[in-house]
């Protein structure tokens, strides 16, 4: 099978949606089949409009028999998907990690990016959907049922291992994402800021140069409220490093205000870590209230302060909550779980094709 993998940016991009995309392309070339690369220039938005020009001309010379789309790239491929589609007849597979007309919250262009996704998407002869929650959103968008399959990402076997208890006076945080307002990084140094405990320590990993103007605010605060000492920054690290801070770790909190799933939720309860994260998007498919985790409204510092301070002072909720994310990441998909799905759902699209 000769398989065109379209994305925006750089494949090698330290988030859950790349690494998917990574892995999704290894697996497909390890199955015996072609998977190229067509990576589209990570331009303003606008101006993501301009590949739909050129990318005519890219596949006119090169032959494929589905065209796998991030729809990260709705703006690149929106009217190319009509000319592939009707023009030379090439099968393509959205796969939908987060809608941007979602994540834009109450932004102005939000009516005009739902239209260009939905337009997208309506060419689409697949829709994979990475949980229950971005199926519902799709299906809220007038895209039928029938073309949207559900398939969890995989759990990063390589990363998972049996924790032991942790003991210690400090209790360690840790934010593993990127420096983005939709991960609430700034909700959680104002909610430390609150408790004003020298007994927790955070870890931030996580990349800080996409929005420089949010990292300088979230820097002054954690400055201002006298904080160096607990919270520490750590930037980008490779996926073998990691490991080390999900195994050091007491508690995981990741805040966000939308997550359609999440798969840093996946690796910190492959390490038996109790999670503290907002109730939105499709977080609850992963993390259940008081079941493996705390969950608290979006944007709240003050109930977020409340939930680390309960699981600082409760040893004993802590161990219940990681032996319940331990428990519940051994029922996830594996990432061969995840595309052998995909893989069949490739095969079928390409024999009703033949």
């Amino acid at each position: 099978m000769r398989v065109a993998k379209v994305i925006v940016g750089d494949i090698d991009n330290l988030t859950g949606g790349y690494l998917y995309e990574k892995k999704l392309v290894e697996y497909l070339r390890q199955q015996g089949h072609r998977a190229d690369i067509v990576s589209i220039p990570n331009l303003p938005y606008g101006l993501q409009f301009l590949a739909n020009l050129w990318l005519p001309l890219y596949f006119l010379v090169r032959k494929y028999d589905v065209i796998i789309e991030d729809e990260m790239a709705h703006t690149a491929v929106c009217l190319f998907n009509l000319w592939a589609r009707y023009v030379t007849r090439t099968r393509i597979v959205a796969i939908v990690h987060m809608f941007s007309w979602i994540a834009a919250g109450g932004n102005w262009l939000g009516p005009l990016v739902r239209s260009i996704e939905k337009t997208m998407l309506s060419s689409a002869d697949l829709i994979i959907a990475n949980s229950r929650h971005t199926k519902e959103a799709a299906e809220k968008m007038g895209l039928p049922a029938d073309a949207i399959a559900v398939v969890y990402p995989g759990l990063d076997t390589g990363l998972v291992r049996e924790t032991t208890p942790r003991h210690s006076d400090t209790m360690r945080l840790l934010f593993v994402g990127n420096w983005d307002p939709r991960k609430g990084l700034d909700t959680l140094v104002d909610a430390l800021s609150l408790l004003e405990n020298p007994g927790i320590v955070l870890d931030i990993v996580g990349e800080d140069s996409f929005h420089p103007r949010y990292a300088k605010r979230v820097r002054r605060s954690v400055a201002a409220s006298g904080m160096e000492n607990s919270i520490r920054f750590h930037g980008r690290v490779g996926r073998e490093s990691i490991t080390r801070f999900y195994s050091q770790a007491d508690v995981f909190v990741l805040p966000s205000s939308y997550e359609p799933f999440g798969i840093v939720f996946a690796e910190a309860m492959s390490f038996g870590l109790p999670i503290v994260a907002a109730d939105a998007g499709g977080i609850p498919e992963l993390v259940e209230h008081e079941d493996n985790g705390l969950l608290v409204p979006p944007n709240d510092a003050t109930a977020l302060a409340a939930a680390i301070d309960r699981l600082s002072s409760n040893a004993d909720l802590r161990e219940r909550l990681g032996k319940r994310s331990y428990e519940k990441s051994r029922r996830l998909n594996t990432w061969d779980d995840c595309f052998t799905t995909i893989l069949d759902h490739l095969n079928r699209l390409v024999g009703e094709g033949a």
